[in-house]
């Protein structure tokens, strides 16, 4: 008798909160996105500078490598940059073929030689520093220049400046579409958001013309954000 008791009672309960989910008005949302752009010249300068250097052997390339590489950092430090900002990136040793020496069976191309290959990342601080430093190391022996970036030392301050763009951008969107459709935003219950960083070059910053020149361009800091409000009838 107890436990058809407990079945009947849990069977109630159940039917009540069944019939009170049905009674339960689903909430009304209405979504808006907004989109917020900061532009900004970079601050910083990334370069790949590197070494090749060949010899009959490879410790004979190594050697050569290793001295002409030394004068390119000891360049680039003696222009100002911090050992910090300086990274090996790359490093290789390969054999040179003689492409002209006719090829005889399955022997290949003879080996002549020996290439060693080392690279280094440096962060430059400045774009007008950085026409500069190149013609330093180049000057030094540096002759790989595989790659220019150019970055904001500090983003956060104009990914946050953009974000709150975006975000107020949504929000005018928001009210414009409440507006419009005669109902009343209640509250934000939901909120997304993405920031990135895009090179433009509409506007370019030149290193010193005596330098060789670099142009830093213009950065486009964009934030999307995307806005879910309550809202309610007027």
């Amino acid at each position: 008798m107890i436990k058809r008791l407990a079945i009947a009672l849990s069977l109630t309960v159940i039917a009540a909160t069944s019939v009170l989910a049905q009674d339960a008005p689903e909430t009304a949302t209405l979504t808006a996105e907004g989109t917020g752009t900061v532009h900004a010249a970079p601050d910083m300068v990334i370069i790949d500078i590197g070494v090749a250097t060949r010899g009959a052997t490879p410790a004979e390339a190594l050697a050569g490598n290793n001295t002409d590489m030394q004068r390119v950092i000891q360049a680039v430090i003696a222009a100002g940059v911090d050992e910090r900002d300086i990274a090996t990136s790359n490093f290789s040793i390969s054999p040179v073929y003689d492409d002209q020496q006719p090829i005889r069976g399955n022997a290949g191309p003879a080996i002549v030689g020996y290439e060693v290959s080392n690279q280094v990342t440096v962060r430059i601080n400045g774009v007008a520093n950085s026409g500069g430093i190149l013609d330093q190391v180049v000057a030094a022996g540096a002759n790989r220049i595989n790659s220019i970036r150019f970055d904001i030392a500090e983003p956060q301050p104009l990914r946050d400046e953009a974000l709150a763009a975006a975000i107020a951008e949504a929000r005018r969107q928001a009210e414009l579409m409440a507006d419009a459709a005669g109902v009343t935003l209640v509250r934000v219950i939901g909120i997304t958001s993405y920031a990135n960083a895009q090179p433009m070059y509409d506007r370019v910053a030149f290193a010193a013309a005596s330098n060789t020149p670099i142009m830093g361009g213009e950065q486009a800091i964009t934030a999307t954000a995307t806005l879910t409000f309550e809202i309610a009838p007027r």
